[in-house]
């Protein structure tokens, strides 16, 4: 890293620049842990602070140059105060899940102080039955959803003790502390360094399309007319939504979640030759086409936004906390179907997209973005129905200073959709979070009730209450499923 830190780039920018450009698309992720009782606190500081040690993003704050037409620069903040993003509080009222999830929604909907780093943590006491929780909070342009499950695994531990033999964490970073003028030169620089090397591939792709025109001259430009072809698909603007329910779009969202056996929902994939994310699609679906009977509507297709993972090694988790998605947009039908049809379409639209030349070109065509109106993406973002996320997370039960992590329940900013639906997978069980716009979607808990019931369709087994709190499990404090099945 430079003197003066290194720039946003790729998907990244485009998504700081439209969450800063448009209200509408504001861009926060936000875990709701919910813990047995309450951690330590001292020990929760320590293990926070160490975080941000071995996270170095935590550390790094915004820098912005003079003439604010670039994106901004990510450096180590000279003033990192940890006591500026980790904090403890009680609800004002008797610690229910409704409290919760409000305390949830205003974080979410809060702004992030843009002069420093782009997170944080809060610990929320005295729930019901003597829980706890944590609400992790970061700005999607440092991290998507399995960035986030891989920060948090720097936090867990694997008992109610300190982790044996844990690797010692890192030096604090060399902070940076750089001017505007610096900022803009620093600019300057990696942005002609990237035009160079932008030419420079587009120099090497000419030279390729004509010795291929001279060789294979059938084989090249079908390739190249194919990748035209899906940059178009990719890049399309749609006029707007496939609802013809859920079409208005405001600025406010409300949350909501739910848990049920992984096993199941992995077992109803297995059976039909499919995959997980196959039958988490089948279940949004199903859930929503109920919402709109239910509400007098039909809807026959709707448009998903589905997040396409671009991480190489999993194993490099250094290189894996960050973003690395880019979004597929699918018109699936949900009117109608069998939970096999359902299955099928998701899986076969899913594996057209991954085929897609387009995909090898996210980040440039990210970079391009730049070039359009913040206005015409919104337009693009609000023509979404819903985006649905899988996210796999630990499957073993883990700690947080002295605490036992009891469910991980995602919650994510609409950007743009009507509703989004997030799953994470955590000690065997499937943790769905959602998020409905305000005026998209009036009443959020009959959605939450449909969606219940199409997890519970598909699943054929038992889906847990809309009230995680509401319900235990006799002795552990954890999230009790009760039965609810549909035919």
């Amino acid at each position: 890293m430079s003197g003066t830190g290194r720039q946003l780039t790729g998907w990244d920018a485009a998504t700081w620049r439209t969450s800063a450009g448009s209200p509408h698309l504001r861009s926060t992720v936000v875990a709701l842990v919910l813990l047995d009782s309450a951690p330590d606190w001292e020990r929760l500081r320590q293990r926070v602070e160490r975080l941000t040690l071995m996270v170095p993003v935590l550390r790094q704050r915004p820098l912005r140059g003079v003439f604010g037409v670039a994106s901004p620069r990510l450096a180590v903040d000279p003033d990192f105060d940890l006591d500026l993003h980790l904090r403890r509080m009680r609800l004002a009222g008797s610690g229910t899940w409704s409290e919760l999830l409000e305390e949830a929604r205003r974080v979410s909907l809060t702004d992030f102080d843009r002069d420093r780093p782009l997170w944080e943590l809060v610990l929320v006491e005295g729930l019901e039955g003597g829980r706890a929780a944590l609400l992790l909070k970061l700005h999607h342009a440092i991290a998507d959803g399995q960035a986030t499950v891989l920060i948090g695994l720097n936090l867990v531990e694997l008992g109610t003790d300190p982790n044996p033999d844990e690797p010692e964490a890192p030096e604090a970073p060399v902070p940076v502390d750089a001017g505007a003028p610096e900022v803009s030169l620093a600019d300057i620089v990696d942005n002609v360094r990237r035009g160079f090397g932008a030419a420079e591939r587009v120099g090497e792709a000419m030279v390729a399309l004509a010795r291929g025109t001279l060789t294979d001259p059938v084989a090249t430009w079908s390739s190249v007319l194919g990748t035209l072809a899906s940059v178009g698909r990719f890049t399309a603007v749609p006029d707007g939504p496939l609802s013809p329910l859920m079409t208005e779009r405001g600025t406010t969202y409300h949350f909501a979640a739910f848990d049920l056996p992984f096993a199941s929902l992995r077992g109803a994939a297995k059976e039909r030759d499919c995959s997980v994310n196959d039958a988490f699609m089948a279940a949004v679906g199903l859930g929503l086409e109920r919402y709109h009977v239910r509400e007098g509507s039909v809807a026959d297709e709707l448009r998903f936004n589905v997040p396409i993972s671009l991480r190489g090694d999993a194993g490099d988790t250094s290189a894996q906390a960050s973003n690395a998605v880019t979004i597929a947009r699918i018109a699936l039908p949900v009117a109608g179907l069998t939970i096999d049809e359902r299955m099928q379409a998701a899986h076969d639209a899913v594996a057209r997209w991954r085929h897609e030349p387009a995909l090898r070109l996210a980040d440039p065509l990210a970079e391009i973005s730049w070039l359009v109106p913040v206005p015409v993406l919104a337009q693009a973002a609000l023509a979404s129905d819903v985006t649905t996320s899988n996210v796999p997370g630990p499957p073993l039960p883990l700690y947080v200073a002295g605490a036992r992590i009891v469910g991980i329940y995602p919650l994510v900013a609409t950007i743009g959709a009507a509703v989004n639906v997030t799953m994470v997978t955590y000690d065997g069980s499937a943790f769905v979070g959602i998020s409905a716009d305000d005026r998209a979607v009036p009443d959020i808990d009959a959605l939450v009730e449909d969606v219940r019931s199409g997890f519970a369709t598909v699943a054929g087994g038992p889906v847990g209450p809309a009230d995680p709190l509401g319900e235990t499990r006799p002795g552990d404090g954890t999230p009790k499923a009760r039965a609810i099945r549909e035919a």
